[in-house]
């Protein structure tokens, strides 16, 4: 990955990465924007990285997987069905992402944010990050701790934006939900494909973080 020690992003090495693996990917087949697509994909992994490097006293055992997937939609939304990442309950946080506040009411989306991780591990995660402990067993306290970590990776990947050039975007409120959401998870209009990030812990996935973005981004013309 292109990124430092700390997670951080360095664009010279990224900038090699997007070309050697935009072609593996086939990025033409994502969107237009195929290979911007594939640098916010690194952007988020870099985020993450930081975030778990910064608070906690061990690492990722393992360099993040990134995978572009197809999106299964249902009504320009995205069907999710969380327990197909870990094969156990599993608890799932959303943001999304507009180019400023009227954009977020009118539910204009540029990115969607989803993160997912096993229910009866997420105490630990959180205690790895040096968080009070939760209960596992007590719903409302695993949706807000799910809640905090998508905005935890949310707000450090709006600062590894701001460094690849785009302009700053609204947050919404973070959403939880456990194992799934009936109507699906709202995303950029049209969109097809998602990048999705796996990480381990001790040589286990324990956290997937998924992107989805269609939109051309606005880019700071300084």
């Amino acid at each position: 990955m292109a990124e430092g020690t700390s997670g951080s992003l360095d664009l010279s090495k990224m900038k090699e990465v997007v070309r050697q693996e935009s072609a593996k990917l086939n990025l033409r087949s994502f969107s237009a924007e195929g290979e911007s697509a594939f640098t916010l994909g690194l952007a988020l992994s870099a985020a993450v990285k930081k975030v778990f490097y910064e608070k906690s006293a061990t690492t990722f055992s393992s360099e993040p997987k990134l995978e572009k997937k197809l999106i299964t939609q249902f009504v320009h939304r995205m069907r999710v069905d969380a327990m197909e990442k870990f094969n156990a309950t599993t608890v799932f946080s959303v943001i999304k992402f507009s180019g400023n506040q009227a954009g977020l009411e009118k539910k204009e989306y540029l990115i969607s944010l989803v993160v997912y991780l096993e229910q009866k591990f997420l105490p630990e995660f959180l205690r790895l990050l040096q968080y009070p402990y939760i209960d596992s067993d007590e719903e409302s306290e695993v949706l807000d701790g799910c809640g905090t970590l998508c905005n935890l990776f949310a707000g450090q990947y709006k600062k590894e934006m701001a460094v690849l050039g785009y302009k700053d975007m609204m947050m919404s409120p973070f959403e939880s939900y456990i194992n799934t959401i009936a109507d699906g998870v709202e995303i950029p209009y049209g969109s097809t494909e998602k990048y999705e990030i796996s990480f381990e812990v001790e040589g286990t996935k324990r956290l997937v973080v998924e992107m989805v973005t269609l939109a051309i981004l606005p880019k700071d013309k300084g």
